[in-house]
């Protein structure tokens, strides 16, 4: 029998259970860790789209370019591909993140889709 009827536990089960509660938290912050930066990746930047659109490509691209009938994307699809294809061309080493602030910052301020 235990002296202290009243007793939960041993300090056997006390580490045990801290241990558990230990590991639970180390996971919560791996996971939030690794789940944190891809949705913050996921999540385009209007303001840097358009100070990348603004430094490379209003050069040649006037307002009037994306509104010439034989000109206007089919969609944000297209739209990346022609992104993606003049800055290749152009060698200017966009991240895909890149890529997708200029498609955004074009998409919500030119083309409405």
């Amino acid at each position: 029998m235990r002296s202290g009827s009243g007793d939960q536990g041993g300090p056997h089960e006390e580490a045990e259970a801290l241990a558990v509660r230990a590991a639970v938290r180390s996971i919560v912050v791996v996971a939030l860790l690794w789940v944190a930066p891809a949705a913050a990746a996921e999540m385009p930047d209007l303001a840097r789209g358009r100070a990348l659109y603004e430094n490379h490509c209003v050069v040649c691209h006037t307002q009037s370019v994306h509104t010439r009938p034989n000109r206007m994307t089919l969609g944000a699809a297209e739209l990346r591909e022609i992104v993606d294809r003049w800055q290749r061309e152009e060698k200017l080493r966009w991240s895909a993140q890149d890529t997708d602030d200029v498609v955004f910052y074009l998409r919500t301020t030119r083309y409405k889709f």
